[in-house]
């Protein structure tokens, strides 16, 4: 399947899921509803609409939080990329009880599962795509950077990490869009961080959901909460995290889409930044 071309789509029915912020550690629970075509992904807290785009982001530290009129919604990027990897356009997410989108165990398989189980449904309406047409670059002075380029049509994502680290150095992973390898390739890697983080994340109030079966805490020798699901979990759930921020722009990418060592504020800025430029067209899928 060449996402994002074809039809709009949604789900089937449905879906409750209920957990833990990640980083609040409060109880909350999410229900993901069907919408009509052109709605998009939009958060409902009260009578409060928040839609799923870059211009409504408050917040990048450690995770991607969405706010409006005083509502903010928090950690949105695990689900978002469940959204993105399954090629669903449409659907209301009523968040419930807290803030934040329940952090469940660390990645975006519950979601992936429950949409699943759902069903998915296409939709009388062809997608709004983006569709890049000459190579766009966003660097940062540290030599990290996201870039798009040209590639037929289709949509391929690349990413890679590097860090000084005695056990995390240099990773990368590539994805072209096929649902099945998104579920079970890339759904299932957590989110991770390093042992000499964790009292820093606490004291700026972070990290206060995250445990041992939800988070890949690293130290100098390897995983200390292993196995790790993948031998290659760390980017890989950076993949996760690029694919659900894209996912922020509001249109599908048709094109190829490189990170290397980017986070949450790298990918909205460049989302900034691209809409900017002219490496791109608005055009109907087909």
């Amino acid at each position: 399947m060449r996402y994002p071309c074809g039809r709009q789509r949604t789900l089937a029915r449905e879906v409750e899921i209920r957990g833990y912020g990640l980083h609040t550690g409060r109880p909350s629970s999410i229900r993901i509803r069907p919408a009509p075509v052109d709605t998009g992904i939009v958060f409902v807290r009260g009578d409060i609409e928040i839609p799923a785009h870059y211009r409504w982001v408050v917040e990048v530290s450690r995770a991607t939080n969405l706010g409006r009129e005083g509502v903010t919604i928090r950690t949105v990027e695990h689900l978002l990329s469940a959204f993105a990897g399954m090629g669903i356009d449409n659907a209301y997410v009523e968040v419930r009880g807290g803030e934040e989108i329940p952090g469940l165990d660390g990645s975006s398989r519950v979601f992936v599962q429950e949409m699943t189980d759902a069903g998915v449904v296409e939709q009388e309406k062809s997608r709004r795509c983006c569709k890049v047409v000459e190579h766009f670059r966003f660097e940062r002075e540290d030599g990290s950077f996201v870039e798009v380029s040209p590639n037929g049509g289709g949509f391929k994502a690349c990413c890679t990490i590097q860090y000084n680290h005695p056990y995390l150095d240099f990773q990368s992973t590539v994805f072209e869009y096929d649902p099945g390898y998104y579920s079970e390739e890339v759904a299932p890697a957590r989110t991770y961080c390093f042992y000499e983080e964790i009292a820093h994340l606490l004291k700026k109030g972070l990290g206060r959901g995250g445990n041992i079966h939800n988070a890949v805490v690293i130290g100098a020798e390897g995983v200390l909460n292993g196995p790790a699901r993948f031998e290659d979990e760390p980017v890989r759930h950076k993949l996760l995290d690029l694919l659900g921020d894209m996912k922020l722009l509001g249109s599908p990418i048709m094109g190829e889409v490189r990170a290397y060592k980017a986070g949450h504020s790298m990918h909205l800025r460049f989302l900034e930044a691209f809409v900017g430029s002219r490496a791109y067209l608005w055009v109907d899928g087909k």
